[in-house]
């Protein structure tokens, strides 16, 4: 009898899978839907259910009604100057676990595309193909990983504005003073006679010389940022009277490195800047090194406006979130980002 009991003791508890597979459907769903994105490549290496699940349209379903959206920042960077090659990661927003991540089958990327997002779909419209300015559009599914080639557009356009206007995608300039309107629900376009690319939905914009400008709303206001000469510059949109000024408050923290990129984060009144620096290993001969790896960072940045003509930043975080063999990937090695919420 005591022989029959120890055994009965001593067996291994049942594995999550089976634990949750006993559970009704709707629980095992809730269950999920209250666990980061972060986790769920993790999650589903546990079993073909947990795989399912995880790329589910009803779980992320689950995730909107009881409000457990998460935004991503999903960037593309090219590494490689002789041979450029661009791959696209994300960044979670969970504190201390700031990493960009490879986001697989996830490579289209042309030259002056326009990158825009509604949903958990981030959206390539547009640019340059052997210099000429292109139609194409595809669609990245962020839950299936899959990527889908669109209807064209109506008119070829390169480094053009995008924003999204109830779940529609408004495209307009890039070589092209006629804009249109893409319904995700018809798959089809159409012309419209919008002509202003800025709103509060605006994301990012381009000057008349193509740089990339990042908006950020602070006190109910719409500003202006971006990187010039390696630093962090802010303006008014309608301000053209105060022009150009630096943030303040970060010199002390950020003044040593040269920064690359400036791109809105998930959080309110703030932004993510970018920038790399290369390590060298050892040398050989002449005091040359053929060892060099290349460390991408990133810093987040809180602001705080103090008056008209001021705006100050804080340092919230900043490390190192990336690292490549080599030290081949132009300055400016950020092609583009976006903010995706599902």
């Amino acid at each position: 009898m005591k022989t029959e009991e120890m055994n009965e003791s001593s067996e291994s508890p049942p594995p999550p899978s089976r634990t949750f597979s006993s559970l009704p459907y709707d629980i095992v769903l809730n269950c999920l839907a209250r666990v980061s994105r972060y986790h769920y490549p993790t999650l589903s290496l546990v079993s073909k259910e947990f795989q399912s699940l995880i790329a589910s349209r009803e779980l992320y379903a689950t995730r909107s009604r009881i409000g457990k959206t998460e935004r991503f920042l999903y960037i593309c960077l090219n590494l490689t100057k002789s041979n450029p090659k661009y791959r696209w990661f994300t960044l979670p927003p969970l504190p201390n676990e700031q990493k960009l991540l490879p986001v697989p089958l996830f490579t289209y990327h042309l030259n002056s595309s326009t990158v825009s997002s509604t949903g958990s779909e981030i959206y390539i419209i547009g640019g340059l193909v052997w210099g000429n300015r292109s139609k194409k559009v595809s669609m990245f599914d962020c839950r299936s990983h899959q990527t889908r080639i669109l209807p064209k557009m109506r008119f070829p356009r390169a480094s053009a504005a995008a924003h999204v206007i109830d779940g529609k995608i408004y495209v307009i300039g890039g070589g092209e003073i006629r804009g249109e309107v893409y319904d995700p629900m018809t798959q089809t376009w159409e012309p419209t006679l919008l002509t202003t690319p800025l709103d509060h939905t605006t994301q990012k914009v381009y000057d008349k010389h193509g740089v990339n400008i990042c908006v950020v709303e602070i006190d109910n206001l719409l500003c202006q940022t971006f990187v010039f000469n390696g630093k962090l510059y802010w303006r008014h949109p309608r301000g053209d009277d105060f022009g150009w000024a630096r943030v303040k408050g970060v010199e002390q923290e950020l003044f040593r490195n040269h920064l690359s990129y400036v791109d809105k984060s998930g959080g309110g009144r703030r932004v993510t800047v970018w920038w790399k620096s290369v390590v060298v290993f050892g040398c050989q001969g002449l005091g040359y090194s053929t060892e060099f790896d290349t460390e991408i960072w990133c810093a987040e940045i809180s602001f705080e406006r103090r008056g008209l003509k001021e705006l100050w930043g804080f340092v919230e975080w900043s490390r190192k979130v990336f690292t490549c063999k080599g030290c081949d990937s132009p300055t400016d090695f950020v092609m583009d980002s976006v903010l995706v919420t599902y």
